[in-house]
C-alpha cells in the first residue's frame, strides 16, 4: 500500500493566491492600456471615415443625420449622400464610406479600415480596381470577388448593400429631402 501523504495546506494556497495575483495585476495593465488608448483610437477612426468622405465629395460640408451625411456645396446645394456603414470580412469588421448621387446611384466606395483582413489578400479591397465595381449600383449590387478573398469581397459589398437600404429607407422613404 502507498503511503497517504498528508495534504498541506500551503502547498494548494501558495500558487493559488501567487496565480491569482498576477491575473489580477495583468487585468489592471490590460484595462490602464485600454483607458490611454482607446480615444485616441476612437478620433483616429473619426479622422479616417472624415477624410473618406471628403474623397468621395472634394470640398462638400456634409449634415450629420444620424445613419447618414448629406452633403453639400458650399452654396448650400445638395450634392448627394454618404452613408458609413461596416460589415464582417475574413478578419473581423470591414467598415467603408459610400458615397450616392441624389438619386442613390453609387458615385464611389472607399474603405475607411480593413485592418483585421489578410494582408496580400483580404487588404486588397482597398484597391480602386476592386471598388470601382460599385460605381453606378443602385438597390442591390453584387460585384466579382478578389480570388481567395470571398469573405472580405462579401462583406465589402454587404456594407454597400447596408447603405443602399439607408437610402432606400430613410431618405428615398421620405425621412430626408
Amino acid at each position: 500500500m502507498a503511503k497517504n501523504k498528508k495534504l498541506d495546506l500551503r502547498e494548494i494556497l501558495i500558487p493559488t493566491i501567487s496565480l491569482f495575483l498576477i491575473c489580477l495585476a495583468t487585468t489592471a495593465a490590460l484595462a490602464a492600456v485600454n483607458a490611454v488608448t482607446e480615444e485616441p483610437i476612437a478620433a483616429n477612426m473619426s479622422a479616417q471615415a472624415d477624410a473618406a468622405r471628403q474623397e468621395i465629395f472634394e470640398g462638400a460640408r456634409f449634415m450629420d443625420n444620424g445613419d447618414y451625411f448629406t452633403a453639400m456645396d458650399q452654396n448650400g446645394a445638395l450634392l448627394g449622400y454618404c452613408m458609413q456603414t461596416q460589415a464582417q470580412g475574413y478578419g473581423g469588421a470591414i467598415q467603408i464610406a459610400v458615397g450616392l448621387d441624389t438619386e442613390g446611384q453609387v458615385l464611389r466606395v472607399k474603405v475607411v479600415n480593413c485592418d483585421n483582413e489578410t494582408p496580400g489578400l483580404g487588404q486588397k479591397i482597398k484597391e480602386e480596381s476592386f471598388l470601382k465595381q460599385f460605381t453606378g449600383g443602385k438597390n442591390t449590387v453584387q460585384v466579382d470577388s478578389i480570388a481567395s478573398a470571398t469573405y472580405s469581397s462579401r462583406g465589402v459589398e454587404n456594407a454597400v448593400n447596408q447603405a443602399l437600404r439607408i437610402y432606400e429607407e430613410q431618405i428615398k422613404g421620405g425621412a430626408a429631402q
